[in-house]
């Protein structure tokens, strides 16, 4: 219940459809009583020449001629059928409308609340089993609209309609065709359950082999570099069998429950239409009215089938809709205080201050970490792999917070301001460029987005890759690949920095941006780098020399704290940590032995 509430508040804002969708579930289901009468008119009374009485009316039809009585009664069965269809016909378009709105909300709800998620959080969840939650599994609230909610008000209004007319023509008939009712709600009960069971179990196997096709393609330049695509192919063949085979048990099941639900209801239909022909034969039921009887009792069987069907159908929504509910019920989003000001940045001075973090409480990553870079400086980070420079940077984005310390940029504690504003103040670059499959202009505007054509190009420019964008096809306009794909390293590399260039925020992140390139790229890199650099407070995680010389304070972290700190020369002076790094990079020393690295750096 408490999942059906929450499913019903993507409901309020349709209301009004759904009022109007009641109204013809009402009018569907008054019609479809009438749909069997003029099967008794043509043979009682035009046959049979029986009188007719419609509420006191009785009209005298032996002044009809027999022509017309049947193409009354015809076009009356016509008309009948033509205005339930209609009907029907408005009102599935109704629900149909009203699922697909409800769907795309709470799709779009799943898609915010994953985007406001912590790394941490995206770091633990399949990436494929999230899509295959936003993309199938949200259907699960249109399915409990239309076979949940309106399929149980049709069936329940059809029921209790021809129950009541059922009544009035034959109780004794009425209380034997309600005698398969009992069994029938057994088998519901008793299988229903199941196929709720085995619907979770089939979507959970589902999401595994979106994991895993997820998974392969992302990596598909690996996979074909080691040769690997047989062993892939086996593991995406098991996966998917197995979800074959979930789902062959689930149509067995339904396929099993359909027959019996089947079975329960001829055998009810056998049973009225014995006691039927014999209330015939003692002239206590005509023989329209016994077909008029059948005919109520085929369609009486239909909502309880309908229901039965419905209850299966709700099973598996809701074995689904569970499936959305806990990720929204998950909230592992940095926290950001509802009165939060927009942080103010000044001179761009950063403060750590005894900085303690951890992926996890048992195993820290960073341990009282304190320094401060004035604003305008340039602060190199180095030390070994896993040591967690990557982690103290990703701090300062506030992608993670610190279990202990605090980091504050201008007085202005990180915890305290907009993660928005923080955000658009803060530029990056990274080692392994995101680049996405638009235009080079969309690209390198992707950080302002209302950036004209003459501030994108005056960005390229500085950072020394308006020569090679205007070489494409398509010069700026040029669409490119997954990833960047059509591009070489070192060109990807630039139109990144023009991004940052562009955003022209005063502070600046630069993860390795030069580690993977050769030097004839790695200069031009560095010229647009260094103007990008410029009266901007800048942290770069740096491996390569020319990185650490145009530094202004190097800081050294070993041990998951700052082993060393100072200039270039202060470090190099003291022969430390820091100069034995330079010597293992210059070939004049040996590297020491590392201890294993925390899963994430």
């Amino acid at each position: 219940m408490s999942m059906f509430r929450t499913l019903l508040r993507y409901l309020r804002p349709y209301r009004h459809l759904f009022i109007l969708g009641l109204c013809l579930v009402g009018m569907a289901s008054a019609m479809e009583l009438l749909k069997p009468w003029p099967l008794k008119l043509a043979i009682d009374q035009i046959i049979g020449h029986k009188p007719l009485d419609v509420f006191g009316w009785q009209p005298d039809l032996q002044t009809w001629t027999v022509s017309y009585q049947l193409l009354c009664v015809v076009g009356m069965l016509v008309g009948v059928h033509f205005l339930v269809g209609f009907v029907q016909l408005c009102n599935n378009y109704l629900t149909i409308r009203m699922g697909q709105d409800m769907v795309q909300d709470l799709r779009c709800d799943l898609f915010d609340h994953l985007q406001r998620q912590s790394l941490l959080f995206h770091q633990k969840w399949p990436t494929g089993d999230l899509i295959y939650r936003i993309m199938g599994d949200t259907y699960a609230v249109q399915t409990l609209l239309m076979n949940g909610v309106f399929t149980t008000l049709t069936s329940s209004a059809l029921l209790v309609g021809m129950l009541v007319v059922c009544l009035q023509m034959d109780a004794e008939l009425t209380l034997y065709a309600l005698c398969v009712i009992p069994f029938l709600f057994l088998a519901i009960s008793r299988v229903s359950r199941k196929i709720g069971d085995l619907t979770t179990e089939t979507h959970m196997k589902e999401s595994q082999v979106y994991t895993t096709v997820e998974r392969i393609f992302s990596s598909i330049t690996l996979v074909q570099a080691f040769g690997r695509e047989d062993e892939e192919r086996r593991k995406f063949v098991t996966e998917s069998q197995h979800s074959f085979d979930r789902k062959l048990s689930l149509y067995a099941l339904q396929t099993v429950y359909g027959w019996l639900v089947s079975g329960i209801t001829a055998t009810g239909t056998a049973l009225v239409l014995y006691i039927g022909v014999r209330h015939v034969l003692d002239g206590t039921l005509s023989t329209g009215e016994l077909l008029v009887f059948i005919s109520y009792l085929a369609s009486l069987y239909t909502p309880l089938n309908s229901l039965s069907d419905t209850v299966a159908g709700i099973r598996a929504s809701l074995a689904r809709a569970r499936r959305v509910m806990d990720v929204l019920a998950v909230n592992e989003a940095v926290p950001e205080k509802p009165d939060a000001p927009k942080l103010a940045v000044g001179r761009g001075e950063v403060v750590f201050k005894d900085v303690t973090f951890g992926y996890t409480p048992e195993k820290m990553v960073l341990n009282d970490v304190a320094f401060t870079c004035p604003g305008g400086s340039t602060v190199a980070i180095v030390g070994q792999t896993g040591a967690g420079k990557t982690s103290l940077v990703s701090l300062l984005l506030r992608f993670y917070d610190p279990q202990k310390g605090a980091i504050v940029i201008d007085g202005q504690d990180l915890r305290d301001v907009t993660l928005r504003s923080l955000r658009d103040n803060i530029a990056i670059v990274l080692q392994e460029t995101q680049l996405f499959p638009m235009s080079v202009h969309d690209n390198i505007a992707y950080g302002k987005r209302q950036a004209s054509r003459e501030e994108v190009i005056q960005a390229a420019t500085l950072a020394n890759a308006h020569d090679f964008i205007v070489g494409l096809p398509d010069g700026y306009d040029t669409i490119l690949g997954e990833k960047g794909a059509n591009l070489s390293g070192g060109q990807r590399q630039r139109i990144s920095i023009a991004r940052a260039l562009l955003k022209d925020a005063p502070l600046l992140i630069l993860d390795e941006p030069t580690s993977a390139l050769d030097a004839e790229t790695e200069a031009l890199i560095m010229e647009g780098l260094e103007r990008l650099m410029q009266n901007r407070t800048t942290f770069v995680i740096a491996h390569r020399l020319s990185m650490m010389r145009r530094a202004d304070m190097i800081l050294v972290i070993k041990n998951q704290r700052i082993h060393e700190m100072g200039s270039y020369d202060e470090l190099m002076a003291q022969n430390g940590e820091f100069a034995r790094l330079h010597a293992i990079q210059m070939g004049k020393g040996k590297p020491e032995k590392l201890p294993p690295a925390p899963l994430v750096a």
